[in-house]
């Protein structure tokens, strides 16, 4: 009787409790719309305000400002032909890394993401790091030239 009471509740949890439906919501966002465009809720504080940054900037100037290319991609042009795989990867009780796998134009690809628990027990991405091992949160985070 007791399991039956707690069931909503447990179904009730936010899906931010888990980090791999963080990044699994992330993936699918990003790959559906341009990324810059993808759910500040999924996004760490540090990390949504860079992308929000970089927005405003490409609007200002009618053009790109840091980011060239699609991030999960690797490069300005592709087609993800796979789907995504998710392995977590816990450094810490509040910190951790969901790397994320599939192919863009039959090539393999690695996107690792750097999550981070906030103060409100949900899981955030605060960082991309491409197949090539750039981080986008780095990029989106450097002065303009």
């Amino acid at each position: 009787m007791l399991g039956l009471l707690l069931a909503p509740a447990v179904q009730a949890a936010p899906a931010c409790g888990d980090p791999l439906a963080v990044a699994r919501a992330l993936f699918e966002a990003g790959t559906a719309a341009r990324f810059l465009d993808a759910p500040d809720t999924l996004l760490s504080t540090q990390f949504a305000t860079a992308m929000a940054d970089e927005r405003d900037c490409e609007e200002r100037e009618q053009g790109i400002c840091r980011l060239d290319y699609d991030p999960w991609l690797d490069g300005q042009d592709g087609e993800i032909d796979s789907d995504a795989a998710y392995r977590w990867q816990a450094r810490s009780a509040a910190a951790g890394t969901v790397e994320v796998r599939f192919s863009v134009w039959g090539e393999p690809r690695r996107t690792r993401l750097a999550m981070r628990r906030q103060d409100d027990g949900c899981w955030r991405v605060d960082d991309l790091v491409t197949d090539r091992g750039q981080s986008l949160r780095g990029i989106l985070e450097q002065p303009l030239p």
